[in-house]
């Protein structure tokens, strides 16, 4: 049942049948454990046994034969068996010296049985204190879920759960850390704190989020940390669901070695410990939903809804005097999510999540009054500013927010996987509809394009006109119109006459300029410009139709920054 039940080959030995029994080879293997016992009577015994075996055996399969030890012990090994007792002086004098060699170097017990003593004596006695070390184990794993239980019960927290744990281990170091909000507890005497503090922090940044193939017979890991002149062997052991890891406790053995029975214990509480987190997640999501519903009515046109926001204003820490700005966090290629993710929405939700707790996190240390919620594939936030700040200031101190969640986000392996799009500020509270239209729109220009992370609705000049849900069907057709002949005559020719379009209006109509920008010989310039004039009709010296172009460039642009978006996204 748990890897560390059953009884080691030591133990076996130290049985009253078996005070007798020799260590014939393998002593580096004395510590393997044995969960249950068989006979070896056939020789093709290796099919039929299990990981944690002791094979007891007179060696009658193989006594006309004893060099099929050669090959039956690295099988074994390899199996994961506990060891091979062997009854000599009946069908074999002794184990041949090349099976004794390289069950040394394999660590693999060869112990050699007194002939007297029978296989149901050593079976019933090993079975025994198998069961019993295993009662003793489901007794503690019992007791220890209980009172983890009666804790989260009675509202217990993290750091009364990992004060339960430290009595447990006899006040070795530990720590729990939890990556939702980044906290942590740390028991241990004052001069190792800072040490631990350190290596904890460090320990959090190197993880790698959305990765859970955890394997049964290796939950935890163990590594060396160095704490002033001592290097101490640390235990880490995830704290963890089939699809979420939820933080990690760090165990010292600065103190004494931890038992098997001990790490058992506590790798087996920490599902308890992740249903406590995944409770105050639940709280904190509940919380979050709330706060988007204030959003919804405070964003709404109904002027009741609006008031009924207002109202409840002071609950969400609201403050109508403040200038707010909307800030809008977008996961990236929501839509597309189902195609390369099988559980999407536990995905999304994992996203959102890490960006809450890295918001949590940041305003810690900050002077900004912030309101944020997330809602389906997007976080919203409430920048508030106090009335009378210049804009150049409230753009620098939004900025500076994104940047440290940008930091964060690429710790947690998201900043690729999302998009932030920021809407004017506004005093008025009846406008902050539109700062939340601007931040949305904002967000999804900022996602057809690839040079930033972060996106002012200020700033995107004629996108602010183009980005326009309702002109979409009119700009599809004023572009097909105006530029989409000259588009298929590059595919289909190969040549660059869109290129040379967008130069000649950078270059303000100079073609020497244009030569030098492509790197193309004069004549090949006024070729084109001649052959765009004759598949357009356009007329460069028509201010209208030059505008025309120009617009319609942009049109491609955003046309073609969305294409190169979905091919990332696959």
């Amino acid at each position: 049942m748990y890897r560390y039940s059953g009884i080691t080959v030591k133990e076996l030995l130290e049985l009253e049948p078996m005070k007798e029994a020799k260590i014939l080879a393998g002593k580096g293997g004395l510590d393997r454990r044995i969960t249950k016992l068989n006979v070896m009577e056939v020789p093709d015994i290796i099919n039929w046994v299990e990981e944690g075996e002791f094979l007891l055996t007179a060696a009658y399969s193989i006594k006309d034969n004893p060099t099929k030890f050669d090959e039956l012990i690295p099988q074994m090994n390899k199996k994961g068996l506990a060891g091979l007792g062997i009854k000599t002086k009946r069908y074999i004098d002794e184990i041949p010296s090349n099976t004794l060699k390289m069950a040394e170097e394999l660590g693999f017990p060869l112990i050699e049985i007194p002939l007297e003593i029978s296989y149901s004596t050593i079976i019933a006695n090993a079975l025994t204190e198998i069961v019993n070390n295993q009662t003793s184990i489901l007794y503690r794993i019992d007791n220890t879920h209980n009172k983890l239980i009666n804790m989260m019960l009675n509202g217990g927290s993290l750091k009364e759960i990992a004060n339960a744990l430290y009595e447990g281990i006899d006040n070795n170091s530990m720590a729990i850390k939890e990556y939702l909000f980044e906290t942590s507890v740390i028991l241990c005497d004052e001069d190792k704190k800072k040490y631990i503090e350190s290596i904890i922090e460090t320990d959090s940044l190197k993880k790698e989020r959305f990765s859970y193939n955890f394997n049964d017979k290796f939950l935890h890991t163990n590594c060396t940390d160095v704490m002033g002149d001592e290097k101490i062997n640390r235990i880490t052991i995830p704290i963890f669901t089939k699809d979420r890891e939820y933080g990690c406790i760090y165990i010292w053995e600065d103190k004494k070695p931890i038992t098997p029975v001990e790490l058992t214990v506590i790798e087996a509480s920490t599902p308890v410990i992740a249903l406590d987190l995944y409770k105050k997640l639940s709280i904190f999501e509940i919380e979050s939903k709330h706060k988007v519903e204030f959003f919804e009515d405070l964003f709404s046109s109904d002027e009741n809804r609006h008031k009924k926001a207002l109202e409840r204003a002071s609950y969400f820490d609201f403050d109508s005097r403040l200038g707010y700005s909307v800030i809008v966090i977008s996961v990236n290629n929501y839509d597309n999510l189902n195609c390369y993710y099988p559980d999407a929405s536990n995905f999304l939700q994992q996203i959102n999540v890490r960006l809450l707790s890295i918001i949590n996190r940041i305003l810690k240390n900050r002077k900004e009054r912030i309101i944020y919620g997330n809602k389906s594939n997007s976080i919203i936030i409430l920048f508030g500013t106090e009335a009378g700040t210049k804009d150049a200031k409230i753009k620098q101190e939004i900025n500076s927010f994104c940047d440290e969640l940008l930091r964060y986000a690429e710790y947690e392996n998201i900043n690729d996987k999302i998009s932030i799009g920021v809407g004017r500020n506004y005093k008025n509270t009846h406008d902050l509809w539109k700062g939340y239209r601007e931040a949305n729109r904002a967000v999804e220009c900022q996602k057809r394009s690839h040079e930033k992370k972060v996106t002012h609705y200020d700033d995107l000049g004629i996108f602010r006109i183009l980005s326009y849900e309702e002109l979409q069907p009119e700009l599809q057709q004023f572009y097909k119109e105006i530029l989409e002949p000259l588009v298929k005559y590059d595919n289909e020719k190969g040549t660059e006459l869109i290129e040379t379009l967008k130069n000649y209006f950078e270059c303000a109509g100079n073609l020497k300029k244009i030569s030098e920008e492509m790197y193309t010989h004069y004549n090949t310039v006024i070729y084109r410009i001649q052959r765009i004039k004759e598949i357009t009709g356009i007329d460069f010296e028509d201010y209208e139709d030059r505008l025309n172009f120009q617009i319609s460039l942009k049109i491609l642009e955003m046309q073609e920054n969305e294409r190169c978006s979905n091919k990332l996204s696959r």
